[in-house]
């Protein structure tokens, strides 16, 4: 059986379980990790290959989206023809996708290009904090402010939306949401850049402004996540544990507020968090 054939995200392996009364043979769920390589073309037939992105099979659509958006290949107002080599479900069969989009930024294409994204860095080689300074400014359009308890909130609510952790415990998540909790949309993935991608792929093809909302995260706060938080303009970036000292300094550089080690009642306001209310 081709891995991730069901489209659940999961499959069954063997497992021997080892307790105080010995060992126990038996089957256990596993997260999915499987290649998937993505192409772009433009409307005038010249072809793009992006890389091959390892990751969990699940809105596979969404993913590439995200991934083009994020690495720069396409802009914001592209028009997206069509995602090609994905079924009704958003998922690859044959782990390649392709969008056919009015217009490619071609310079995007030169130092990044056909390369391998693995599920545990999703900008490896990416030049330096002021490169995506010079890329994306300061986010000074967004005036939105989030109460402390709405930000308490959010990791229980996105936990609740893990359809595939509930079966394998293996995989990250992220989770976008208004100024006051709702959610909007929760991607999953053993790679946690992989499931920002996959929330920016649906704002992307939901033509959702991403202006004044929050994002969630499921693991630590990277300079590979608010990268992407970034380039889509996202104000807020959540996490449930620590941040690395250049997410840091790139949110402090960009204007976004990071919240993170939100749990258990408090949370860490390391940038910008004038657009935190305590009440």
């Amino acid at each position: 059986m081709k891995l991730g054939e069901t489209g659940s995200g999961f499959v069954s392996r063997k497992a021997a379980i080892f307790s105080g009364s010995g060992i126990e043979n038996t089957t256990d769920s596993v997260t999915v990790e499987e290649p998937l390589e993505v192409s772009v073309q433009d409307k005038s037939g010249r072809l793009f290959r992006a890389g091959i992105i390892m990751r969990t099979p699940s809105a596979d659509d969404y993913l590439s989206v995200g991934f083009l958006h994020s690495e720069g290949y396409i802009k914001p107002g592209t028009e997206i023809y069509a995602v090609e080599g994905v079924d009704s479900g958003g998922i690859s069969r044959e782990n390649s996708v392709r969008l056919i989009v009015s217009h490619v930024e071609e310079s995007a294409s030169i130092p990044y290009g056909s390369r391998l994204v693995n599920s545990s860095c999703g900008i490896c080689g990416k030049a330096s904090l002021d490169e995506i300074y010079l890329r994306v400014g300061r986010l000074q359009r967004s005036r939105i402010t989030v109460k402390a308890e709405t930000v308490l909130s959010l990791p229980d609510i996105m936990r609740r939306k893990q359809r595939i952790f509930s079966s394998t415990g293996g995989l990250h998540a992220a989770g976008l949401f208004t100024a006051d909790g709702s959610p909007l949309f929760v991607g999953e993935d053993i790679g946690r850049h992989n499931a920002v991608d996959k929330v920016i792929g649906w704002s992307v093809m939901n033509s959702t402004d991403l202006h004044d909302k929050i994002l969630q995260v499921s693991g630590r706060a990277g300079f590979e996540i608010v990268q992407k938080a970034a380039v889509s303009g996202i104000p807020v970036v959540c996490s449930v544990s620590a941040p690395s000292s250049l997410a840091v300094d790139l949110c402090d550089a960009l204007g976004i507020t990071l919240i993170c080690f939100v749990r258990e009642k408090r949370f860490n306001i390391y940038t910008n968090g004038e657009r935190v209310s305590l009440s």
